[in-house]
């Protein structure tokens, strides 16, 4: 029940850090300071860190094998996104967004490693 309530709460700061890094990147093209290009860079590097944080976060509560911590909760990331894209945009699949989910799994499994040997 613990563990549930750990995936429960990091998916409800997912959530709320995709509505914050929306609104900053709609806010940055209103007022035309990122074209279409420079909002899709701001968001590939906004998931990364998000993601990078979150398996941080895991990886600093495992007790050891952070990598599978990080790609449990990338894993779980990834498939809200997907039904996210799948409910709202309704575009196929295609080899550049499976290359983008593989590197927010690999960011995530990255940022547990590094989590659990940052222990304090």
């Amino acid at each position: 029940m613990k563990t549930l309530k750990q995936y429960g709460k990091a998916i409800g700061i997912f959530l709320i850090a995709i509505l914050i890094l929306a609104f900053l990147i709609s806010l940055f093209n209103i007022t035309n300071i990122f074209y279409t290009k420079g909002s899709d860079v701001m968001t590939m590097i906004g998931m990364i860190l998000i993601f990078g944080f979150m398996g941080f976060q895991f990886g600093k509560k495992a007790t050891h094998r952070g990598y599978l911590e990080g790609l449990k909760i990338g894993g779980s990331l990834i498939l809200i996104l997907i039904l996210i894209n799948l409910l709202f945009y309704q575009t196929g699949f295609s080899l550049e967004r499976f290359i983008y989910y593989v590197v927010l799994i690999l960011t995530s499994t990255f940022g547990s490693m590094i989590g659990i040997n940052k222990k304090s």
